[in-house]
């Protein structure tokens, strides 16, 4: 598995901004898209104080690159303001049929002219290609992920306080369980909570009532739930998700697997020893309480529990790619084999 891209100090290079010269050469990308897009705007505006005057700012939306177009807008020379600006957005990078000439292309870039290459949210640049190895040696690439406990709080009071309102922090926790950690997802969610907090102070009822639930904590809450042996609870969840049809059933047995592999894995961890701070590292978890209760599910299923429902997403997929039997039944299968119970607690 490839090792996740090191994120970006998000204030520092804000720092950098206001500091110095804007570079010649930028990659933008990563999951944080509310941060990707807020320093793309400080970077257009540090290039084009004056705003976009018709002439000096050029913007190509992939996922194919005419470098024809491109090598033209290079040559443009800035007309009001001190440099030139190109907004490359979504270009596919991994699958540039002429990389080398753009390569040849992107050493020539004046010195006053910037060109940025921003990639949505769920585009990964494979970093073993010669043009991104380039993109990220010759330029400034910057990953841009879901933020930490301390800087995702300190954003949350601060929208929360734009509507005269205050959050407990067991509250804060539960919303990033509920609907994740990245901020474009909380921004709807967080106007919604403060509308309807009925006090000044937003507490963990206020957050249940209204915050809307990704699918991915659903199925963390589902196998949560199935570990304490609450399995109507649990059930109850499932048949919601399965009745929204914006949940693909492919997409949501890709999740419940992803899950239970997860938990197989802290089992696994738990069992040759690794402390909580270990388990974090090796699996990639941002928050103490998700672990936390990672770490307790894991501890209460047997190995066969797990083996067996691991086993079950691939049959479910196996069977959903070439058989015509109903999608929810195999998801449904999935948990009722996770619920079968065994003293058994060997590997």
């Amino acid at each position: 598995m490839a090792k996740p891209s090191p994120s970006c100090d998000f204030n520092a290079e804000l720092l950098k901004l206001k500091t110095a010269s804007p570079s010649r050469l930028y990659l933008l990308y990563g999951s944080e898209d509310y941060l990707s897009d807020f320093y793309l705007t400080r970077l257009r505006e540090c290039c084009l104080p004056g705003g976009d005057d018709g002439f000096s700012y050029k913007r190509f939306d992939g996922p194919s690159l005419d470098l024809g177009q491109l090598g033209k807008a290079l040559d443009v020379m800035p007309f009001l303001s001190e440099r030139t600006f190109i907004e490359l957005r979504n270009i596919d990078i991994n699958r540039l049929p002429d990389s080398e000439k753009a390569v040849k292309l992107l050493q020539t870039i004046p010195d006053y002219c910037t060109v940025v290459f921003f990639e949505d949210a769920s585009y990964e640049p494979d970093g073993r290609l010669k043009f991104v190895k380039f993109l990220k040696e010759k330029g400034i690439a910057l990953f841009f992920s879901a933020q930490g406990r301390t800087a995702l709080f300190k954003w949350m009071d601060k929208r929360f306080a734009a509507s005269g309102k205050t959050i407990e922090s067991a509250a804060k926790e539960r919303l990033v369980l509920i609907s994740g950690d990245l901020m474009n997802r909380l921004i709807p969610e967080i106007d919604k909570i403060a509308a309807y907090a009925k006090g000044n102070v937003v507490s963990v009822s206020d957050v249940e009532a209204v915050a809307s639930h990704i699918p991915e904590a659903d199925v963390f809450e589902m196998i949560n739930l199935i570990s304490e042996k609450k399995y109507d609870n649990a059930l109850h969840i499932l048949a919601e998700l399965l009745k929204n049809r914006d949940n693909e059933p492919i997409a949501m047995l890709s999740l419940v697997a992803s899950q239970l592999r997860r938990t197989y894995g802290v089992k696994l961890a738990l069992q040759s020893g690794k402390r909580k701070q270990e388990i974090k590292e090796l699996f990639s978890i941002t928050w103490d309480f998700i672990a936390d209760r990672l770490i307790s599910a894991a501890g209460r299923f047997t190995f066969l529990q797990l083996r067996s429902a691991v086993e079950s997403c691939v049959n479910a997929e196996y069977s959903m790619k070439t058989s015509a039997v109903e999608e929810s039944s195999l998801i449904t299968q999935v948990f009722l084999d996770l619920m079968l119970d065994d003293s058994e607690d060997v590997t």
